[in-house]
Order: structure tokens, then C-alpha cells, then sequence
């Protein structure tokens, strides 16, 4: 069998799959990255109903072929395609809504780990929203914060809360999640990462990292960073992040050993 590639979807400017993508050629594993750019010039061949294997070959030369794929690292914030980006608004959604369309039936049908799913312009979802993962949290276990939501921040609605992260919640709208103000207010995160069953920078708390793992599986995903605050009752979560910068190089590292093992296991 010839030997499995690392696939890495990522933009040119993405910063952290260089980190993870020279970390994994350091140790003699194969990695291919493209681009949503790459991805739209490719010449496909794909079956929506399940006959027969994609096959992808760039406008460079470069091909790739599902049996040739052992893991899929998808870095991709958003689907935006090159030759519809001065059509109308309409033309441009309806194309970027096709695409994400193949390239989430080619990426489900590869039998081999895909950290994430791609999910048009939201890859997270509505599940993602904090109402949502903080009861999946509670119910594996993990601690989480007092939220709170407010529908507007006009009159005065966010007095007295703290947002400890730096995002709006859902994405895209005015609707504003804070949590309330105490102990996890204005506390420094720790993040901790998971990677499939790996859980990095929690190695004295087996029993939490077990936890997360589990938490960030239930979210459907294969990795995630997972914002802490440490209070009275112990270790407290306040983000979640399902696209997590990995420029430090003991993350990266992480994630390189995760995905060399699943690399490993499809050979």
C-alpha cells in the first residue's frame, strides 16, 4: 500500500498548520496541504451515492486519492471561493452552500479520522452555542460557569457581568453571552487541549482530562481548546474554542503526535 499522507485543509495565512505540518515532516510523515482556492480548481471525481473513490488532482499536479489519505486536519474558517468573489450575494452563497455541500459528502466518506467536519459558513453550529455546550459539559462532569444571555447590550443589559471570552454568541448576531461577575471574572484562561483521546495540559488531572475528551467528542468533534478558570470549587469552564490556535509548539506537538498515530493506524 503506498504510504498514507497527513491531509491539511488550511488558507495560505493560517499559521497554525505550519506549526502542526512541520512538526508531523520533522518526523518523516507525509503532508499535503491545500487550500479552499486549491480545493475549487481541483478537478474532481466524486459519487454523492458511494460508487467508487474521489480522486482530486490540482491545478499544480498535485493528486490525491482517498485510499492515499490516513488523517484529515480541517483548518478552514470559512468556504469562500475565489471566481464567485464579486458575484451577487445570492450567487455567492448558493455556490459557497454547493461546495461545502461535496466537500462535506467527500470528507464523511473517507474512512479515516477528520478533525472537524465542515459545516458551510458556521462550522460550529448552533450546538456550539454556550446554552447548548455548557449542559453537555455539566453533564460530563465538568464544572462550568454561571452564563448569562442577554438579547441586547442597548440600556445597560451587560451592567455588572464580565464576558470572559472575546466572542459574540451565536456568531453573527447582536445576542451577547456573558457570564456573571465573581470568581471567573477577569481570571486568565487556561486552555487545555484535546486531540481524539488526547488530552493536552492536564497531566496531573486524569480524571478531568477523561472528562473533556468525552465533552469534546459528545460536541462531534475530533479536536477542540477548552478555556478554564481555576475557582474555589476547582477548575471552572468558560470557552470553548473548536478551532484553537496552535502556534505554541508544545500544542503542536500534540496534535502532531495525534495525528501521526491516526496516521500510523490507517497505514
Amino acid at each position: 500500500m503506498t504510504e498514507r499522507v497527513v491531509l491539511i485543509l488550511a488558507e495560505p495565512d493560517d499559521v497554525s498548520s505550519e506549526f502542526v505540518g512541520r512538526q508531523l515532516r520533522q518526523r518523516g510523515c507525509r503532508v499535503l496541504r491545500v487550500s479552499v482556492a486549491d480545493l475549487a480548481r481541483a478537478r474532481w471525481q466524486h459519487s454523492p451515492e458511494g460508487e467508487g473513490a474521489t480522486t482530486l488532482v490540482f491545478a499544480d499536479g498535485r493528486q490525491v486519492h482517498d485510499a492515499s489519505i490516513g488523517v484529515v486536519l480541517n483548518r478552514l474558517a470559512s468556504l469562500a471561493l475565489p471566481a464567485f468573489a464579486h458575484a451577487s450575494p445570492a450567487d455567492r452563497d448558493y455556490a459557497g452552500a454547493e461546495f461545502a455541500a461535496l466537500l462535506s459528502s467527500w470528507l464523511h466518506r473517507l474512512q479515516v479520522p477528520v478533525a472537524n467536519w465542515v459545516s458551510g459558513d458556521n462550522p460550529y453550529a448552533a450546538a456550539r452555542h454556550p446554552l447548548g455546550w455548557h449542559v453537555l459539559a455539566a453533564g460530563q462532569g465538568i464544572e462550568v460557569a454561571d452564563f448569562v444571555v442577554a438579547s441586547s447590550l442597548r440600556g445597560g443589559a451587560g451592567t455588572g457581568l464580565w464576558r470572559v471570552g472575546g466572542s459574540a454568541y451565536p456568531r453573527g448576531s447582536d445576542v451577547a453571552g456573558w457570564y456573571r461577575g465573581g470568581e471567573a471574572a477577569g481570571l486568565a484562561l487556561q486552555w487545555i487541549h484535546v486531540f481524539g483521546d488526547a488530552c493536552c495540559g492536564l497531566d496531573e488531572e486524569k480524571v478531568l482530562a477523561a472528562r473533556c475528551v468525552a465533552f469534546v467528542r459528545r460536541l462531534g468533534l475530533a479536536c477542540a481548546a477548552l478555556g478554564f478558570v481555576a475557582t474555589a470549587v476547582g477548575p471552572c469552564l468558560v470557552e470553548l474554542e473548536p478551532r484553537p490556535p496552535l502556534e505554541d509548539d508544545k500544542v503542536a506537538g500534540c496534535c502532531a503526535d495525534w495525528l501521526q498515530r491516526a496516521l500510523a493506524v490507517a497505514s
